[in-house]
């Protein structure tokens, strides 16, 4: 009966402790065709930092933002730009310890960079 008691008061504890964190972290956006979702992904964030690594093989960008890096994966559809023109991937190796503010989402493969605004 004690076994049970403690059991059930640890499973208690471990419940109302777990409750305030599923509260404090976002609920992921899931896009739905039909019947069946088809991508889960967070709602887009905003950063602002150094970019400190680029590496166009791996298509991967790294930004440090107060002391923190954010490896951002890089896709096709990202638009990278210092001021009105256009920048390419490998272009960015010339931009490194250059301010840089990006628009991301975060998705469970990873940040997934949207743009990249090279002075921002």
């Amino acid at each position: 009966m004690k076994t049970k008691l403690s059991f059930l008061a640890a499973a208690a504890c471990g419940l109302l402790l777990a409750l305030p964190l599923a509260a404090a972290s976002p609920a992921p956006v899931t896009a739905t065709t039909g019947n069946s979702a088809t991508r889960t992904a967070w709602p887009p964030e905003t950063l602002s930092g150094k970019i400190t690594m680029v590496d166009p093989s791996q298509k991967l960008v790294v930004v440090q933002s107060g002391g923190v890096p954010f490896d951002l994966m890089i896709t096709p559809r990202t638009r990278i730009e210092s001021g009105n023109q256009a920048v390419s991937m490998q272009g960015l190796n010339s931009d490194i310890n250059q301010n840089v503010s990006v628009r991301f989402t975060p998705e469970r493969r990873g940040d997934v960079a949207s743009t990249i605004n090279i002075g921002g």
